[in-house]
């Protein structure tokens, strides 16, 4: 990293949704990765399949498709980019649920509603065994909102509205998902979107020092 240029940095903070990354026919459109690549573009997002509905009779893709996928994208970005490895992540917060072959669980606040922080930690050493397999190593998971409003539509994906419940479940799934050494739990949303007095999906939400002690951060 000491010899990144800015545009090296830049490059590195930018991360591309799969779906632009596949061609009309639904495979790798290898010319895309190679203008993102010498983009310096450091991160992609998402299996390309899990927002198309089906395809050919399919409904996604097996781990050893987005495997194969995820590989091509890391050679071309290796090539095309100075020897600099790129990063793909995807949305993990219930197993590796966006492949077709994998565990699936309930949400988070089943986890919660378990009490069982040692049911939680399996939750995420399967996810993350799952997510591995797909050729993927950065998980989008846990979600550590605090809910404070049950019409809020994202309520489901947390841990609930208890402080200590969130931090101990946090805890227990990250340490089950870094279980792996190749594995790296990312923790979202977190602070400010789950504050939402509304009810809707987003707002503008204003989060001032003041505002975060006093919303438990």
């Amino acid at each position: 990293m000491a010899n990144f240029t800015n545009v090296d940095l830049v490059g590195q903070m930018t991360q591309i949704a799969a779906y632009g990354l596949i061609n009309s026919t639904y495979q790798l459109d290898e010319a895309a990765v190679r203008k993102y690549a010498k983009l310096h573009v450091g991160s992609y997002l998402s299996p390309p399949m899990s927002a198309l509905g089906e395809i050919d009779g399919k409904w996604g893709w097996t781990t050893a498709e987005m495997r194969a996928f995820v590989g091509r994208i890391q050679e071309i970005a290796m090539e095309e980019n100075g020897g600099h490895p790129m990063i793909y992540g995807t949305d993990a917060a219930h197993g590796n649920a966006l492949m077709t072959d994998t565990v699936f669980f309930g949400q988070q606040i089943n986890g919660a509603a378990s009490f069982n922080p040692d049911l939680v930690y399996e939750q995420g050493r399967i996810t993350a065994r799952d997510t591995l397999a797909s050729g993927i190593s950065w998980l989008f998971d846990p979600v550590l909102d605090n809910m404070h409003n049950p019409l809020w539509p994202r309520v489901y994906e947390t841990f609930g509205e208890d402080p200590y419940l969130i931090s101990v479940m946090g805890v227990a799934i990250t340490k089950g998902i870094q279980s792996y050494p190749e594995a790296a739990a990312c923790m979202k949303h977190w602070i400010g979107y789950s504050w939402n007095p509304t009810g809707l999906f987003r707002i503008d939400m204003h989060c001032c020092h003041w505002t975060c002690l006093a919303n438990d951060c």
